[in-house]
């Protein structure tokens, strides 16, 4: 017995429990917020949770610009900034830009350039194969993009705030794990945590994925441009469906290993490739009875955001787009138009498409939809439904009318859309129309889908919607996610109208009948009156074209089909051909 009194004493004295928990401390700072196998919802970068949604503050406190950006290493060892074989060859040409179908490269502050095939993707190792390869080779296959990244923040950590961290080595740290499991709080708030300045650029690729060398130059493109270029601030992630793989990949370490190795992935993707499945999904969201990409394309992504809760945005990117310009610069300009956007009226403007040639620039197109709109907003705060308990801020003034469109310019967006939005209860050939559910109104309650599921969203919407879904089960399909979530919220929503174009030019029938007479003629100045609209093949951004393979096959040389034109928007000169600056989808592959 004096044995144990003596022992107790020991275990209980001053002298040995404060090195005991100071070295416990410690221990916890490095591992506990990021590792599964640590559990708290306390993390030195984050607020203790509070009960119960907490509001954001109706006025903001606009965030400071990053330090300048410090150059980052290439694939050929060399610093891109010193590497004219690592540069991209933008070229200004002496002829008429196009002009889009509807948006605008001054709207969004685009550069027109021209790109050859060969000055968009040399550097990334197309024609590689070719005696006329002018640049240096690179052995692909002993690139390691996830170092890469990491060591390009690690020279850039001094921009960020102490909140940002690099990336986990994924061959060596699973975060993700089934709920029964996990080791992380099960939802979390906005409020837990703090800014860290980064942005994840998940791009979703599956199992029997058949890698052409395309994809490799366009993955490697997307990784150069928007994460090293910009010194780190955005980190490009591979989120890969295993779809009915066995056995399960998250019973064990060796199960998720053997998975990846049994993946086909190139290997100089591996270190940045998260898998997960739909028994992952299920574990989380068991009263969501429907799980496939087509109706909930966004469950993984929200898993991400609480599983790596380091990144404040996350863009959801399609292995089938293609950036024909600089796709970190344009990445820039879409969230500088955001930030830089009101809230009053943003959800209205972006239920109409921008076109020039009908209505003139951005400001007359800003007037247009103001008038329309009386001076007031159809939504004004958060949209209000029973099932939503909101999280965004109350307006500065109770109406829109007075408030003059300061409210929001400097705040960054919740959900950034790449297409204008549509109300659902107007489009009755949406196939989706009547999926929904959870909701106390049904399929009255008004939502808004904004088609493709190609967006830019926050973690603080992807949080209120994964735990929208895991308590409430409250399910909408995909293209209507973000957006209608987000006006639930009353969080921001903006739509930059980057440029896209039509198969034909001057085709004033068909540009016509997506118009539809534009803000003047809609009767309550959110989105044309009738949703019906002409077929989206032709077009260079739209998820049913078949455009872009057109454009892009023409580019790199190849011969087209009898019966496919040959694409106006490509110029020939000097035995070259060009492409303006822009943003493309899909781009599937047919041979």
């Amino acid at each position: 017995m004096n044995r144990l009194v003596k022992f107790r004493r020991i275990i209980f004295a001053r002298q040995f429990l404060i090195p005991v928990a100071v070295v416990y401390f410690f221990l916890f700072l490095i591992l506990g917020p990021w590792s599964p196998r640590w559990a708290s919802s306390f993390s030195p970068f984050t607020e203790p949770p509070k009960k119960g949604p907490v509001r954001q503050p109706t006025h903001f406190k606009p965030l400071p610009r990053l330090q300048e950006r410090v150059p980052c290493y290439g694939p050929r060892g060399k610093f891109l900034s010193r590497s004219p074989d690592d540069e991209l060859k933008e070229e200004k040409l002496d002829v008429a830009y196009p002009q889009p179908f509807w948006g605008s490269y001054a709207t969004i502050g685009l550069d027109q350039t021209w790109m050859t095939i060969d000055g968009r993707y040399g550097p990334y190792g197309y024609g590689e194969e070719d005696k006329s390869y002018n640049r240096s080779k690179v052995d692909w296959n002993k690139i390691n993009w996830g170092k890469l990244q990491n060591e390009c923040f690690e020279r850039n950590r001094h921009r960020f705030p102490t909140s940002a961290v690099p990336f986990d080595n994924t061959l060596q740290m699973v975060r993700l794990g089934y709920r029964n499991v996990t080791r992380i709080p099960q939802t979390r708030q906005w409020h837990e945590f703090k800014n860290t300045r980064r942005t994840a650029i998940i791009v979703r690729a599956w199992r029997g994925y058949d890698w052409k060398a395309e994809d490799m130059q366009n993955l490697r493109s997307l990784i150069v441009e928007a994460s090293l270029r910009t010194g780190g601030e955005y980190q490009v992630v591979l989120l890969v469906d295993m779809k009915d793989y066995q056995p399960y990949i998250f019973a064990s370490d060796e199960n998720y290993e053997k998975a990846l190795s049994e993946l086909g992935l190139p290997a100089e993707f591996r270190e940045i490739a998260v898998l997960w499945d739909d028994r992952l999904l299920e574990s989380w969201y068991p009263d969501i009875a429907e799980h496939r990409t087509m109706w909930q394309v966004y469950q993984p992504v929200q898993l991400f955001s609480l599983h790596y809760p380091e990144f404040d945005h996350i863009w959801q990117v399609e292995l089938d787009m293609r950036f024909t310009g600089d796709a970190g610069k344009f990445l820039d300009k879409m969230s500088d138009f955001a930030r830089k956007e009101p809230r009053k009226q943003a959800f209205e403007r972006a239920m109409f498409q921008q076109m020039e040639n009908k209505i003139g620039n951005y400001k007359a197109f800003f007037d247009a939809v103001n008038r329309a709109n009386k001076g007031g907003a159809y939504i004004w705060g958060p949209l209000k439904i029973p099932d939503i308990d909101p999280i965004g801020p109350a307006p500065p003034t109770e109406l829109a009318n007075n408030e003059d469109f300061k409210w929001g310019v400097g705040e960054d967006a919740d959900v950034i859309v790449t297409s204008a939005c549509n109300n659902a209860q107007k489009a009755d050939a949406w196939v989706f129309k009547g999926w929904l559910g959870g909701f106390e109104d049904g399929t009255s309650t008004p939502r808004y889908f904004c088609p493709p599921a190609i967006t830019r969203t926050s973690r603080t919407l992807l949080l209120a919607i994964h735990e929208a879904q895991l308590v409430k089960g409250l399910r909408a399909p995909s293209e209507a996610t973000p957006s209608s979530f987000a006006l639930w919220h009353g969080l921001k929503l903006s739509f930059p109208q980057h440029p896209v174009f039509w198969k034909k030019e001057h085709d004033d029938e068909t540009q016509n009948a997506w118009w539809k007479g534009g803000p003047a003629n809609s009767t309550d100045g959110v989105g044309p009156d009738v949703w019906d609209h002409p077929s989206g093949m032709g077009l260079t951004f739209w998820w049913e074209s078949e455009w872009p393979r057109q454009i892009v096959d023409a580019w790199m040389g190849k011969e087209l089909p009898k019966d496919v034109a040959y694409p106006w928007l490509l110029v020939e000169k000097d035995g070259k051909r060009y492409i303006p600056n822009m943003m493309m989808h899909p781009m599937k592959h047919y041979h």
